[in-house]
């Protein structure tokens, strides 16, 4: 765990330093992109530009996702950032000798690969962090974006004041060339090298996989749409305050870029974390269009160039921090060649494409006249924001569904690296191989003397202490007998007979569910009866009577009656899907196992050996398989037994077992889940309990940790003190 640490700090502090440039060259770029050609051009010429970036991006995007797809972010992006800063210096030379033509290639160059950069950025950052650790990284990595953003604006208008208008072009390739630079320093960390023979899923099949995309999608298409209005109505405006002068254009808009970005932070560092943990990430995404919208209905009252102002820096401000820092979050269930198939395709196809769609609508408001013009885009924005906040509350529900799906999709994953080698999955072979294997020695049936009442001769027998006595008188017909169920349900602790008593008891059920529910909750039947009662009550399927006993007995004062009845619950509601179970128990008997003192959760062991019973029907509804059984816990293996009795069973599995691995994304996914479907008194005590204890480090090769772990077996047949004394 420590090195893995030391790996998190080590990438954040990288991808923080990238974040700050990257985001200083966004912030200058836009007041370069903005001023430069708007010295150049009218603002009746932004909507062509906008529509003809949008498309140069729409198509690099898809050549970038193809350059991700074949070499993998961690050298497809640097890379890209190196590229950038070339162009600009060109960008730089040309611009004295073709201003016309430099402003127009400046402005592809900063919409369209800007964007791609952005986006590529991100899906490094996704694919570095599990679920877990991005919620807690990405606002630092976000916020040190910020304040580069920051530095970058100052740094613009200072340039711009300075020197000429074209020396930003130099402040943007450094910026970039040192992007590039910090990001190449995470090609030597990878933990999975890409493998370029691998052919990567289509877009269609990923979207098919994960519709949830196709929310995206939409909400990044409607959300840039509306920002591409605000954005004309912005610069149209500002143009008519400070004319076509390009350095004061350019200093106006790095001041205002500069402010949005402080103000940006501040939001990023006060709000996002809070956001995120409160309201969840559908209502952290969705402040962005609900905020929109309000502002737009405001101007729409107040006909002034500051109130447009307003709405438009309210926008670049909730885009930047709440919407991206929920945003990003949602991609990182999808599983990494599902996420560099598609993400660029959303991030920038659909961020360009709504880009060309809001300047559409606004080349046709132009077309209907300048005075129409600021009120209809206005209500165009808030109708597009009425949908967008629509599509994000849609968001957290089938955010838990993609969350579900992951886990149950890496379970091919967890059983490569749980059992991949051939000395593990020999270990597992032995541990399979039941105890009882020996030849059975040959049986001697005593005598029996004949009596005119043979109920009364099987009831003798079977009290008789005498193994034979009792084994012949099971294989009679007496045993069947009403009268005879409470004898053999005493016999159940005598591990010389338990066996062919099992099957007798089985054979009976459902019949006799109330006696064995009596004795299971009678606390002062021998402990070693009750024990073994569970798994007989199992068998009756349908049985609300048998469901109400194990419910009740989740209360016993021994660990082991408690352990048992839970696997049968599980086994039950296996069968019998429609069974009905009382949740509100079930959710108050977990949060009393999670609140026993952590020595005692810690201590629990089972005296009832557990082997296959060669019924295959009923040993497929064990939680675990061999192997995972050595290195679980009990006490929280019986928690999630019961968390499956009240939530969808087999992403808990898969959960429980990505708990146990070495792979932090597995790890991680588990946890996002557990997150996002345990009630908050639940999730909190099951945090103490699954990261406030100090986990071991281990030097040791797999093979011999895990020979070690599976001598350990020996300590299940220890006897520990009443499990009375432990509860709480």
């Amino acid at each position: 765990m420590g090195s893995a640490r030391d790996s998190y700090e080590r990438w954040t502090l990288t991808t923080m330093t990238g974040a700050a440039f990257m985001l200083a060259h966004q912030v200058a770029g836009k007041a370069a992109r903005d001023a430069l050609f708007l010295a150049e051009y009218t603002p009746k010429d932004l909507p062509g530009m906008v529509i003809a970036a949008a498309g140069a991006a729409i198509v690099l995007s898809f050549f970038f996702s193809r350059l991700l797809a074949n070499s993998g972010p961690r050298l497809a992006v640097p890379v890209t950032f190196l590229v950038s800063a070339a162009l600009h210096l060109a960008e730089w030379i040309m611009l004295p000798v073709a201003p016309r033509i430099a402003v127009i290639g400046i402005y592809l160059h900063i919409v369209g690969l800007g964007a791609i950069l952005l986006s590529g950025f991100w899906a490094l950052a996704s694919e570095l962090f599990d679920p877990r650790e991005a919620k807690v990284r990405f606002g630092r990595i976000a916020g040190m974006g910020t304040a580069g953003g920051i530095a970058g604006g100052l740094l613009a208008e200072r340039t711009a004041a300075w020197f000429a208008p074209s020396a930003v072009l130099l402040l943007l390739a450094a910026c970039h060339l040192a992007v590039g630079v910090a990001l190449s320093l995470l090609r030597g960390e990878a933990e999975g090298s890409h493998k370029p023979a691998e052919a990567l899923p289509s877009p269609r099949d990923v979207f098919g996989r994960a519709p949830f995309l196709w929310s995206l999608a939409v909400l990044v298409l409607v959300g840039t749409t509306s920002a591409a209005m605000l954005d004309y109505l912005f610069k149209s405006g500002a143009v008519q305050q400070f004319g076509g002068r390009s350095p004061a254009l350019l200093r106006y808009f790095a001041l205002f870029y500069t402010a949005a970005q402080v103000l940006t932070f501040l939001v990023q560092v006060g709000l996002s974390r809070l956001s995120l943990e409160k309201l969840g990430l559908a209502r952290t995404v969705g402040s962005l269009p609900f905020a929109v919208g309000a502002g737009s209905v405001l101007a729409l009252f107040l006909p002034v160039f500051s109130a447009i102002a307003s709405v438009r820096a309210l926008e670049l401000i909730l885009r930047g921090s709440l919407f991206r820092a929920g945003y990003e979050i949602f991609y990182t269930p999808i599983a990494a060649r599902d996420k560099r198939s598609v993400k660029v395709l959303i991030d920038v196809g659909c961020d360009r494409l709504g880009d060309a769609v809001g300047a559409g609508i606004v080349q046709f408001a132009i077309w209907m006249g300048p005075a129409l013009a600021r009120t209809e885009l206005l209500a165009a924005t808030i109708l597009l924001a009425v949908l967008a906040g629509t599509i994000a509350s849609w968001l957290d529900k089938a955010y838990r569904v993609i969350l579900e799906r992951g886990l149950i999709d890496r379970a091919v994953d967890l059983d490569l690296v749980d059992v991949h080698d051939s000395t593990t999955m020999s270990i597992i072979m032995r541990s399979a191989v039941p105890v009882s294997a020996a030849p059975a020695k040959p049986e001697i049936t005593a005598p029996r003397l004949v009596s005119l009442d043979p109920l009364a001769d099987t009831l003798g027998s079977l009290r008789s202490g005498d193994a034979a006595q009792v084994k012949a008188a099971l294989d009679g017909s007496q045993w069947k007998d009403p009268l005879v169920v409470p004898q053999l349900i005493r016999l159940l602790a005598w591990d010389e007979v338990r066996p062919r008593v099992e099957k007798c008891l089985a054979a009976s059920m459902p019949a006799i569910t109330g006696q064995l529910s009596d004795a299971l909750l009678d606390e002062q039947e021998d402990f070693a009866i009750r024990r073994r009662i569970p798994r007989l009550l199992a068998r009756a399927h349908h049985s609300p009577r048998a469901a109400a006993a194990l419910v009740e007995a989740l209360d016993a004062s021994r660990f082991e009656v408690r352990f048992q009845c839970g696997r049968a619950l599980d086994a039950m509601r296996q069968h019998h899907p429609g069974l009905a179970l009382p949740e509100p128990a079930i959710w108050a008997v977990i949060e009393r196992e999670l609140n026993t003192n952590l020595p005692i959760w810690q201590g629990y062991r089972l005296l009832e050996k557990r082997e296959s019973t060669g019924d295959e029907a009923e040993d497929r509804f064990n939680f675990l398989d061999d192997l995972l059984r050595e290195r679980s816990n009990l006490s929280l293996e019986h928690v999630f037994s019961l968390l499956a009795l009240v939530l969808p069973r087999e992403p808990l599995k898969i959960a429980f077992r990505a708990l146990h691995t070495e792979d932090r994304q597995l790890r991680g996914l588990a946890l996002e889940y557990l997150e996002s479907v345990l009630p908050t008194s639940v999730r909190t005590r099951l945090w103490d309990v699954l990261e406030g204890s100090p986990k071991p480090e281990s030097t040791e090769p797999p093979t011999e940790a895990l020979e070690r772990l599976m001598q350990s077996q020996a300590m299940v047949q220890l006897k520990f003190p009443d499990g009375r004394s432990g509860r709480p």
